[in-house]
Parts: C-alpha cells; sequence; structure tokens
C-alpha cells in the first residue's frame, strides 16, 4: 500500500501540472478546465486498478502496471478535456418545422437549469416554430411526432456531477393551431407571449420558477398548472376575461385585479367568472402570483 500512494499521488500532481501547463501555452482553452470536474470517477477507478494490481502482482511488475495505469488514466483525461463537449462554452442552435397537416399541435420543454421565451406569432407563414437554442455541454433533442404533433425539446442530459449546464430558449409557435404547452425544468426563468394563441393548456413544473405571462382571449375554460418549490408568477390578461386562480403554499400571496390577500399554510382564491376563462393552479412551497389585466404586447418573427 505504501508504494501504491508513493506512485499515485505524484502522478496526480503531474498530471495538474501538465494539464496548467497546456493550458498556460493556449494548447487547451482555460474555459475547459471545468471538465476536470467530469473527471471525478476516474479518480475511484484508478485506484481501484491500483490495488488490485498490488494485490495480484508482485515487485517490478506490479510497480510497473501501477504506472502503467495512472498514464492511461492520464492520457484519457487529456483526450477528453481536449475534446468533449463543454459545459463552460455556449453554442447556438437554430430550428423550425413546417406546418404540413398538423391542425393541432403541443410542445413539451425539458430542462435543467433554463431561460425560456415562448411566443405565439401569426407571422410564421407555413412553419410550426421556429427556436433558437443557446445551449452548453451535448446538443439539445429536439423530435416533432406528426402523428399527434408533439413537438419536445429537451436539454441533453450530462454525466458531469458537478458541471452546470447554460439553455436558453427562444421559441416562437404558430398561432393559426390549437396548442397545450407543457414545461418541466429544475430551475426556470419563463416569459410568454400568447396574446395571439389558441390555448388548450399550460403547466409548468419547476423546482424554482419565475413566470410572466401575457393571454390572450380564451376559448373555454383553459387549464393553467404551475407547480415548484417556490414560484414567482405574473399574469395578465385581457381586461374583461374571466379567470380563477387557486393558490396553495406554505407561505402565499395573491394579488388579483389588485386585490392583494396572503396567508400562511393556507389556500388562496380569487374569481372573475365567465364562459371563456382561464382555471389558474399554483402550488409550491412559497408562491406570489399576480393575476391582472393587461395591453396586448406585439410579436415580432424570429429570422
Amino acid at each position: 500500500m505504501r508504494n501504491y500512494r508513493s506512485v499515485f499521488w505524484p502522478a496526480v500532481l503531474i498530471l495538474v501540472g501538465v494539464i496548467a501547463l497546456l493550458a498556460n501555452a493556449g494548447v487547451i482553452s482555460t474555459d475547459r478546465l471545468s471538465l476536470l470536474l467530469d473527471m471525478w470517477p476516474l479518480i475511484l477507478i484508478v485506484i481501484g486498478l491500483e490495488l488490485i494490481a498490488r494485490r495480484g502482482l508482485q515487485g517490478a511488475t506490479a510497480d510497473l502496471a501501477a504506472v502503467l495505469i495512472v498514464v492511461i488514466a492520464a492520457v484519457g483525461a487529456l483526450a477528453y478535456i481536449a475534446l468533449a463537449p463543454n459545459s463552460g462554452s455556449t453554442q447556438p442552435l437554430d430550428t423550425r418545422d413546417t406546418v404540413g397537416r398538423l391542425d393541432h399541435a403541443s410542445l413539451e420543454v425539458n430542462a435543467g437549469a433554463a431561460t425560456i421565451t415562448l411566443t405565439a406569432s401569426s407571422a410564421l407563414e407555413g412553419d410550426l416554430y421556429r427556436a433558437h437554442i443557446q445551449y452548453s455541454g451535448a446538443k439539445p433533442r429536439i423530435s416533432l411526432d406528426r402523428s399527434n404533433g408533439n413537438l419536445q425539446i429537451s436539454q441533453a442530459n450530462s454525466f458531469g456531477a458537478f458541471g452546470s449546464r447554460r439553455f436558453v430558449l427562444d421559441i416562437q409557435i404558430n398561432s393559426s393551431l390549437p396548442w397545450t404547452i407543457q414545461t418541466n425544468s429544475g430551475a426556470s426563468n419563463e416569459t410568454y407571449n400568447l396574446a395571439s394563441a389558441h390555448l388548450g393548456s399550460v403547466k409548468i413544473s419547476s423546482g424554482a420558477a419565475r413566470v410572466d405571462m401575457t393571454l390572450g382571449n380564451p376559448s373555454g375554460v383553459v387549464p393553467i398548472s404551475i407547480t415548484g418549490g417556490a414560484a414567482t408568477v405574473h399574469l395578465h390578461r385581457p381586461p374583461g376575461t374571466g379567470a380563477s386562480v387557486t393558490v396553495t403554499g406554505w407561505a402565499v400571496s395573491l394579488d388579483f385585479d389588485n386585490k392583494h390577500s396572503r396567508a400562511v399554510g393556507t389556500v388562496l382564491e380569487a374569481t372573475q367568472i365567465g364562459p371563456d376563462m382561464y382555471k389558474v393552479d399554483v402550488t409550491g412551497g412559497a408562491c406570489s402570483v399576480t393575476m391582472d389585466t393587461a395591453i396586448v404586447r406585439k410579436t415580432v418573427p424570429l429570422s
């Protein structure tokens, strides 16, 4: 075991020194050094292989095997840092698809920490959607199922346990079709301009969410569900539009058309009844909700 320690830790120091030297020389970009955090499982693997080598081999053969294990691990780590997708660098992705024969559509967004801007637009011509994504790490997954009109946009999973991943989605959807919308995230900052949308429903699930949503004239009762550990929600609807809002949580506040309510460990409700209305349910630990009336904002199509 003493010989194992005498080889392993100096090798780790040498590896760190080589990486720092390559970064200082410009061979490896400094923003890729965050990828070192992805390599912590390799340390466990190397220790395990070293222990196996020490117990199964003797003398110089064991020393040689220990050195080879460390060298191979070091080469692999350097290759990963040089070639793997970098969580620190941001890349753009533009995507779109046509309406085709679809007469309805749904959008599902799955991400970790996300910034989402969603706009319903009548200026997309034959496109179902147009999206611009800024992301780090692996490329997001985008799929459109034409059998049911389901559009999924998902942030790729990363095996880097401590690496942060950036995901910024700016998407426009064709307002000539009815839509259902669902987002799932760990933490999110979401802005919706749905003044011209034909909405079936909206569902937002997030560990911590900040939501600003401008709504248009509903058709029938349109459910909007928002759940999260903490939620700050601002909803804007056209004047005269019916709406009901229910807020459930440990510490909640509701401002409904300038009528303020606050409570602890209870439910707050407010309603303005109409045949066409929004039914809003917000649930979380700490929730702050505002529902008011606002002037419709115009949309500008993505280029």
